[in-house]
């Protein structure tokens, strides 16, 4: 069953048909199949008509021509002369019926007469011959004319009459070519209503378009075909629930993005106003138990010495975090600075690296969600291309001008991890911000080698209300103060 499936499920779609060119050339082979089959019916029945009538006829008009060669002669004269003058006579009533073709000969074989009983008319030359090859050369009835009492004074030779059987088939054939020029006629009757009706197949693809495009709020026109008119409610209907469901996603998303960098402010407030005035604390203990060790006991110094440098790496990588957490500068000096402070700091930890920053346009009244956003774009972006490749060149970009706000970040590093590109979590959390924006993301591989990562915002998301929640109540007084080393330090004064 499973590898019955997997042959339903390999099998290809069925080939799209263009429903009006589909109609087009089916009536028209119809009709052009009328007309050849008519015309090789004709062609047919012209032949059979020809043989029958050489079957038929021949003894009939052997019987004319000897009665009209031995009307008034002698009966012992042994030539045909005379007969040019009477030009077969006889025959001229029922030869036009017969359609036939006689050439008599007299005894010597010399050529004395050769009639074809038609009127004269056109036909095609390509008909008549293609009657020849049908009939064939060796259709024909071979009599003896003769006088009586039995003497033989010449021969004849009865044939179709090709030119007489091609009028008739053209005139029957050009019958057949008016009905069909009616059927192609007909056909183009149907074709312009048709086309008509599926007009808007064009105007409900652009729609689709559009809609592939990101632009949920297009809507199906209203053909006058009742089936499309059916088809076309029913999209909208689902059009407008996908756009209401987009929507109420686009808010929850707004509403997480917020959620965490209110969280990030609120942890980057309680280390810097917690653990660090602690660590603070902890340094000035640590250097008054200094200062006293190198009076009173220097066996101390080692160790008072090592908990000030602990207190001292702790509190640098206390600023890294909650440079991590909230960058600094990004609200008092705005966008354009902190990238600023952001690639130049890349640049004095990676020298063997170029980096690269190119703004263009006023970036610093966004909104503070796109704000944000954009600055972890280029955060994650950075350590992405410096993670997973060495790159010599790391290029920068943001832009803002009518059309909205577009950044990409290039770089020409040799490789990246994982089964494929923008499978990672940072990957996923930049294309989750640029969509709750209503922007498009995209990662697009460089050649030779590289990676882009492309950031594009629709004006909307520069000017789209930002959602800040409810501060809490005031922070806790720090309890973390150096008391002991203060009133030590007094005493000692």
């Amino acid at each position: 069953m499973e590898s019955a499936a997997r042959k339903t499920d390999a099998t290809p779609p069925p080939a799209a048909v263009d429903l009006k060119r589909h109609l087009l050339i089916r009536i028209s082979l119809f009709a052009l199949g009328i007309g050849l089959v008519a015309s090789l019916m004709l062609l047919y029945q012209a032949r059979n008509r020809m043989l029958s009538h050489m079957a038929r006829t021949g003894s009939t008009v052997e019987r004319l021509i000897n009665s009209e060669v031995n009307s008034g002669r002698d009966a012992f004269r042994r030539s045909l002369d005379g007969l040019v003058n009477l030009d077969l006579e006889s025959l001229a009533g029922i030869g036009p019926f017969l359609g036939i073709c006689v050439e008599v000969e007299d005894i010597y074989n010399r050529p004395v007469v050769s009639r074809c009983f038609h009127d004269e008319a056109y036909a095609p030359a390509p008909l008549r011959a293609l009657l020849g090859l049908l009939v064939g050369p060796d259709v024909q009835y071979k009599g003896v004319i003769g006088a009586y009492p039995g003497v033989k004074v010449g021969e004849f030779v009865l044939r179709p009459d090709l030119d007489s059987e091609a009028q008739g088939v053209w005139a029957q054939i050009r019958t057949v070519i008016g009905m069909s020029v009616g059927i192609l006629l007909l056909n183009l009757l149907i074709y312009r209503p048709v086309r008509r009706a599926l007009r808007p197949a064009d105007q409900i693809l652009a729609v689709l378009g559009r809609m592939e495009a990101g632009d949920l709020g297009a809507r199906m026109p209203r053909p006058r075909l009742i089936e499309l008119r059916r088809i076309a409610a029913g999209f909208d209907h689902m059009a407008a629930q996908l756009q209401k469901n987009q929507q109420a996603q686009r808010q929850l998303a707004l509403r997480l993005l917020a959620v965490r960098e209110e969280e990030r402010r609120r942890l980057a407030r309680e280390l810097h106003d917690e653990f660090g005035q602690c660590l603070a604390s902890v340094g000035a203990e640590a250097a008054y138990i200094t200062a006293r060790a190198e009076i009173h006991d220097p066996a101390l110094l080692p160790a008072a010495r090592a908990v000030a440098g602990v207190t001292a790496h702790m509190m640098e990588s206390l600023q890294g975090i909650l440079h991590q957490l909230r960058p600094v500068g990004l609200e008092e000096f705005g966008l354009h600075a902190a990238l600023e402070q952001m690639v130049a700091g890349w640049q004095r930890r990676m020298p063997e690296c170029a980096f690269r920053l190119q703004v263009e346009g006023r970036v610093d009244d966004l909104s503070d969600g796109l704000t944000v956003s954009l600055y972890r774009i280029v955060q994650e972006s950075l350590t992405n291309a410096l993670r997973h490749g060495a790159p010599g060149q790391v290029v920068v970009v943001l832009v803002r001008d009518l059309a909205g706000c577009r950044l990409w970040v290039e770089n020409d590093g040799e490789g990246r991890p994982g089964p494929s590109p923008g499978s990672g979590l940072g990957v996923l959390g930049m294309r989750e911000r640029v969509e709750a924006l209503g922007g498009r993301f995209a990662l697009e591989p460089l050649h030779p080698q590289g990676m882009r990562v492309v950031a594009d915002f629709p004006p909307e998301a520069l000017v789209l209300k930002d959602l800040h929640l409810p501060e809490g109540g005031a922070d806790a007084a720090s309890d973390c103060v150096p008391h002991h080393g203060a009133a030590r330090e007094s005493d000692h004064a």
